[in-house]
């Protein structure tokens, strides 16, 4: 029996496949002598995967929430703001924040600068060598387009910030206050991220470095293979395996006892009920299953089930369902579904009860 407490509270599928790869990949020789170092993996969690809009995105939010930060404590707390914060005779703080805005953005753009002339030049390299794959291994180990996504991002909201635009609305509603605090917490944030980016470039510049040399690309090779290729492979693997045999340890029986039969994955014979039933009207492919969830939903119903024939077998049914209620969720993973599609079908037993139906929806995630 599968202990889907592995996948937290929960019992996320994919949560127990990422523990149980994390764990055989930290316990693999091989795979640890190629394994990220920790400012790597420090970088790849701030970096890898982000687009130029997620990037927005996240600071947007933080800049929100700032501002809401200056509404309740100007309007609730105002003496707790420190007084060194406004602008007076002898200390212009709002011109100084002008001057390191300017900075920075000086910093940034001769940072993309760099990047671009180094892309161009691997980009040359690699044709001239006819490698295409190692170009894509190139982009992937150095980070290039998350980085400059990243450059970019912070880019366009430090030259937005030159007016900051929330704060004067704020204002203009007459809220908030001459404090400039909060503003120099965003500048803070600003730096930071600077900072980030500036590491990203320094990882950047030296994975370039060696990638013209042929022995540093093998080192590549391999570090790709143990860091993404063999989880990946690893994980595709286990999540259809859990799925596919999930079903046999979710409802536990007494020895002698009937055993209903549930079924992942399988889209076959005609079933008298569709349980589950919805329309995808874009492609979307199961990505996620909360065991723990369903396992709850089909105890539950399977109490039902013996209260009502008191123990006693069911109605034999000729072929797979023979004398067992069945249970069947037809999705298979990653599968794009269209259209309208009935994913839970029943066969023999009781019908599932509203709640039932609302946790196994909330217990198989689409996207």
């Amino acid at each position: 029996m599968i202990d889907w407490r592995r996948g937290s509270w929960t019992g996320s599928l994919n949560r127990w496949v990422r523990r149980e790869v994390r764990e055989h990949m930290s316990s693999n020789a091989a795979a640890k002598r190629s394994r990220y170092s920790f400012p790597l993996r420090v970088l790849r969690l701030f970096f890898a995967g982000r687009s130029f809009g997620q990037f927005v995105a996240i600071y947007f939010i933080l800049d929100v929430l700032m501002l809401l930060a200056e509404l309740v404590v100007t309007r609730f707390y105002p003496m707790r703001l420190p007084a060194w914060t406004f602008s007076h005779e002898g200390f212009d703080i709002k011109g100084l924040l002008t001057n390191v805005a300017g900075y920075l953005i000086t910093a940034q753009v001769g940072a993309l600068a760099v990047i671009a002339i180094a892309i161009g030049l691997v980009t040359l390299i690699a044709q001239r060598e006819g490698s295409r794959s190692d170009v894509q291994l190139y982009y992937h180990e150095s980070l290039a387009f998350e980085v400059v996504a990243s450059s970019v991002a912070l880019l366009a909201v430090l030259c937005a910030q030159l007016l900051w635009p929330l704060q004067f609305l704020l204002h203009r509603l007459g809220e908030g206050s001459d404090v400039q605090l909060f503003k120099l917490a965003l500048v803070a944030v600003h730096i930071a991220w600077l900072l980030l980016n500036l590491s990203g470039l320094a990882h950047f510049i030296s994975t370039t470095f060696g990638f013209v040399q042929q022995s540093t690309r093998e080192e590549l090779r391999e570090r790709y293979i143990a860091n993404v290729v063999m989880p990946d492979e690893m994980s595709q693997r286990l999540r259809l395996h859990l799925y596919g045999t999930a079903g046999s340890g979710l409802v536990v029986v007494e020895e002698g006892e009937n055993s209903p039969s549930i079924l992942f994955g399988f889209d076959f014979g005609t079933f008298d009920h569709i349980e589950l039933e919805q329309t995808f009207a874009r492609p979307k492919a199961l990505h996620d299953v909360r065991m723990a969830w369903v396992r709850w939903a089909l105890r539950r119903w399977w109490a039902r089930c013996q209260a009502q024939t008191n123990g006693k077998p069911a109605r034999r049914i000729g072929g797979l369902g023979h004398d067992k209620p069945t249970l069947v969720f037809t999705p298979r993973l990653d599968a794009a579904l269209r259209g309208k599609i009935g994913w839970c079908r029943r066969r023999g037993g009781v019908p599932l009860d509203n709640l039932e139906r609302l946790v196994l929806r909330r217990s198989f995630r689409f996207r």
